[in-house]
């Protein structure tokens, strides 16, 4: 009897760590760092991931369970050529940059529009399709968006 009593117990609190791991966000508005990977596991940083490393992400959380992603970019290097990420699809939706050269570097913005606040936690992995234009060559991928530092 004591044996499942600590068995239990361990179950119990193992499921409140992973459950306060994967809490969503409340309603509000939040910055996130953001990284681009080739695997689900987020151990292989993508091409594309220079362009979004160095910037942040915007989430707005709805009151009605909706959400809004805008994923900022720049431009990158790239075998001495300039690229940058020239599309992205999240949740069958594709999207193409908006442009931003507002001061001397030049800027691009993804807005994704309702999607489900669920998906929005520390240390998420979206699935989408990301091309990278670098040259005349446009490379496209699945990729995985991890959203860190959320605030």
């Amino acid at each position: 009897m004591r044996k499942i009593k600590k068995l239990v117990a361990t179950l119990l609190a193992a499921t409140m760590v992973l459950a306060m791991g994967v809490t969503a966000l409340a309603a509000g508005t939040y910055t996130a760092n953001q990284n681009l990977y080739k695997d689900a596991e987020c151990t292989n940083p993508s091409m594309g991931d220079a362009a979004v490393n160095d910037m942040w992400a915007d989430i707005t959380i709805n009151a009605n369970g909706k959400a809004t992603l805008v994923v900022h970019t720049h431009e990158i290097k790239y075998l001495g050529l300039t690229g940058h990420l020239g599309k992205m699809e999240i949740n069958g939706t594709a999207k193409e940059p908006v442009k931003d050269s507002s001061g001397d570097v030049v800027d691009y913005y993804f807005t994704f529009t309702d999607l489900d606040a669920s998906m929005f936690y520390e240390g998420c992995v979206i699935t989408g399709k990301f091309t990278t234009y670098v040259g005349i060559m446009p490379m496209s991928a699945t990729g995985y968006l991890k959203l860190t530092g959320i605030e």
